[in-house]
Order: structure tokens, then C-alpha cells, then sequence
């Protein structure tokens, strides 16, 4: 499952957006009056608010659902960039993790005071990816079976969240690939009589393990060397499953 892909099929819940002040304070008058920009990029809290309240509703406690927001300046970094919460009686801060993550806050109260999100970047400067993840321990072992639930729950919350007609450019995850960022990592397959070595290639040196409930007997967890971040990727005629 390309992050792209799921990024374009999404947009139709962004919408257009414009500059909005933040809330009055009783600041000093000499002080300047700090604007906040509604970005494009980013969805409407009320599309977010329907949305996120929508995935709530389907389990998903192996995988997990990633909105990260990004600077199209790569000189930006995600601690440069500061996303609010703003209405008229609403100033909540969404903090942005390492890597440009946000939870997006469930306040009624936000909702129905009509707030929106506010960045202090520029208009259009920013981009916004959603993505379904693995959402298992980053540990020596990784159980099998939870790999194959986590492939499950990312394909019931696509049904949920995706327009049948759109479901069609998805690919199915069946695999997951573990993507280790650096030279030395190791993979291998676990079962009953021994371990099967997994090949490590490509710039991100990634290894993929297909997702095959038929093998669930036999395949009983991953063996894998943190650091390590997991992915859910598709294997066919035209795709190996490593990255781009």
C-alpha cells in the first residue's frame, strides 16, 4: 500500500481554506497580532473530526492510522511547524511527533465552536500523508500471527474508510516488509524446526515477508534486529514489495 496512494484517494475530504486570526488576547496593543494560515493541505477539522470518530469505530489495535504533515521545504523541520486548533472559543495545540505524526484532537466542543487548523507556515507550503502502518512491538520477535491480523484490520478499515470504487487502485497488503535504515540488520522467519533467513536489499535495506494464512502453522513469528520500522507492502507480477 503506497503511502501516495492512499494520500490521493483521501483528498477528496480536503478542502480549500484561508488565512483566519488566531483567538483575541489581552495582550498589549504594540504587540504584534500573530495570524495563523489555514492550509489547503490540511483537512477540515470537521472532515477530520467524521473521519478519525469513523476509523474509531473499527477495530484496529494492530495497525494504525498515520497523518503526517510535512514542509514541501525540506529545510523545514517538523519542530519548526506548529499546528492549532482555533475558533472562536477554541485555541487547542496539536503537537507534531519527530517525523510530522498528529493525533488529531475528539473535541465536540471544537466541533461545534467551528474550529479549524491553523499552521504558522506559509499557504500551500504544506503536505499532508495518510497512511495505514503495522501497529505491532518494535521487538526481537515478532509474532506471526499478529502480522496476519494486522494485514486483516488494515484491509476492514480500508473498506470502511475508502469508496468501494476507489478500493480498486489499492493494493491488497499481503505482505509486510521490515526496513531497517542501516547496514547490518537481520530477518528471519521462525518455525517449529528452525529459521528461514530472509534476503535484505535496497537503499532502505528492507526485508518482506509475505502474509499467507496458509503458512500460519508453520511461520510462527519474525525474527528481527531493532531498530526496524514495518510496513505493509504488496507482492505480484510487477512488485517485489521494497520500496520505490
Amino acid at each position: 500500500m503506497k503511502r501516495i496512494a492512499l494520500a490521493l484517494l483521501l483528498s477528496p475530504l480536503v478542502a480549500l481554506a484561508e488565512e483566519a486570526p488566531l483567538p483575541a488576547t489581552d495582550a498589549p496593543a504594540e504587540k504584534l497580532v500573530v495570524k495563523g494560515v489555514r492550509d489547503p493541505a490540511i483537512m477540515p477539522y470537521a472532515d477530520a473530526y467524521k473521519f478519525f470518530s469513523q476509523i474509531d469505530r473499527v477495530e484496529h489495535d494492530k495497525v494504525r492510522m498515520r497523518m503526517q504533515v510535512k514542509s514541501a521545504d525540506k529545510s523545514v523541520k517538523a519542530s519548526d511547524i506548529s499546528i492549532r486548533l482555533v475558533g472562536d472559543n477554541t485555541d487547542i495545540a496539536v503537537p507534531l511527533g519527530e517525523e510530522g505524526d498528529i493525533e488529531v484532537p475528539r473535541s465536540e466542543a471544537a466541533l461545534a465552536d467551528k474550529a479549524e487548523f491553523v499552521t504558522n507556515q506559509k499557504k500551500d507550503s504544506l503536505q499532508v500523508h495518510l497512511t495505514l502502518t503495522p501497529n505491532l512491538p518494535v521487538a526481537g520477535r515478532v509474532s506471526y500471527a499478529d502480522a496476519l491480523t494486522s494485514a486483516d484490520q488494515a484491509r476492514r478499515l480500508v473498506k470502511e474508510i475508502v469508496p468501494w470504487y476507489f478500493r480498486l487502485l489499492i493494493s491488497d497488503p499481503n505482505a509486510i516488509r521490515a526496513c531497517f535504515e542501516r547496514d547490518g540488520g537481520e530477518a528471519a522467519l521462525l518455525t517449529g524446526s528452525g529459521s528461514e533467513a530472509l534476503a535484505i536489499k535496497g537503499k532502505r535495506q528492507c526485508a518482506v515477508v509475505p502474509l499467507d494464512p496458509k503458512q500460519s502453522d508453520r511461520w510462527q513469528a519474525l525474527a528481527l534486529s531493532p531498530p526496524y520500522k514495518l510496513e505493509f507492502t504488496h507482492i505480484g507480477w510487477f512488485s517485489d514489495g521494497l520500496p520505490d
